[in-house]
């Protein structure tokens, strides 16, 4: 079994390609790097690292490298729990969730644990749906919840569920034009509908919507795209504006204030907006926890 100084020295190499600068950082010898490395090696029956005048790692290192990663942050991580007094306290499940999903169905999720008074803290990670797989993948997050990309749900390494699969509704400030073409007993918004309105878009570089306007623009040549932004957060406050109006996941229409915003269904059959819970295969959280975590999720979304 490696071990943590191994995995130390294969992290740093990956990231200086140096084994000098790697000596530097661990305040050793560049002649003990390579003995550790060397070590490694033989026991593993492969190659690891590649030597010239600059080291790489070979697609066996880089592999243990990631796994490396995640270990080391996880002593890290126990390490500060242990001097901060947390090591008997609560699991800690890292938790890395797109924008939109982060400021509508998330917090309710984290307040129903809260009131359960479970032994359980949820370290929020929000950012934008095209970064979840940067932080599962580099072990910054234990799961993520949001719109993930292809790549992501079908690797071998994470498994993948679909949380919601949801229609659209269009959302414009109640002082809109658009808002006297939508009425409260309407049955909902045509696409067509929104000409002259120019759209905010919340993430568009995703997959999803990438995929959806592409299909619309072919099909809605009248429609225009005003604003383009990645937080959800962003998207509502240009629609309190009056700057246009914003197509998201009907979930996401619920929690907004009616006496601020005029939310409609959009009539768009066949188009659905997809919510995932990704997590690794083989995570080091405790199940228990992460159980916990997604019954309050999916109790949220109900």
């Amino acid at each position: 079994m490696p071990t943590l100084r191994q995995l130390q020295a294969l992290e740093l190499i990956g990231q200086t390609a140096s084994f000098t600068r790697t000596a530097e950082r661990l305040f050793v010898t560049q002649s003990a790097i390579s003995i550790l490395v060397r070590e490694l090696e033989a026991e593993l029956g492969t190659r690891l690292v590649v030597r010239g005048r600059t080291a790489r790692l070979t697609e066996a290192g880089e592999h243990l490298q990631r796994a490396g990663h995640q270990a080391l942050r996880e002593v890290a991580r126990a390490v500060e729990d242990v001097k901060a007094g947390r090591h008997t306290a609560s699991a800690v499940i890292r938790l890395g969730a797109g924008s939109l999903s982060a400021a509508t169905f998330i917090p309710s999720a984290l307040r129903r644990l809260h009131d359960e008074a479970l032994p359980l803290r949820v370290e929020v990670i929000d950012r934008p749906a095209m970064l979840l797989t940067d932080l599962l993948v580099s072990g910054e997050a234990d799961v993520v919840i949001g719109s993930t990309d292809a790549s992501l749900k079908q690797s071998g390494e994470f498994k993948s569920e679909l949380l919601i699969c949801d229609t659209l509704c269009v959302v414009c400030a109640l002082d809109h034009p658009l808002a006297g073409k939508m009425p409260p007993r309407a049955r909902g918004v045509r696409w067509q509908d929104l000409e002259g309105t120019e759209l905010i878009l919340v993430g568009r570089n995703g997959g999803q919507w990438r995929a959806l306007l592409l299909d619309q623009l072919a099909r809605q040549r009248h429609l225009t795209v005003g604003y383009e932004v990645q937080l959800y957060s962003t998207a509502l406050a240009l629609v309190r504006q009056g700057l246009g109006a914003a197509v998201l996941p009907r979930h996401a229409g619920e929690y907004l204030d009616r006496d601020i915003y005029a939310v409609r269904p959009l009539i768009s059959p066949g188009t659905r907006w997809s919510t995932y819970w990704v997590a690794r295969k083989r995570s080091m959280v405790d199940p228990a926890a992460l159980a916990q975590l997604h019954r309050a999720v999916s109790l949220s979304l109900q």
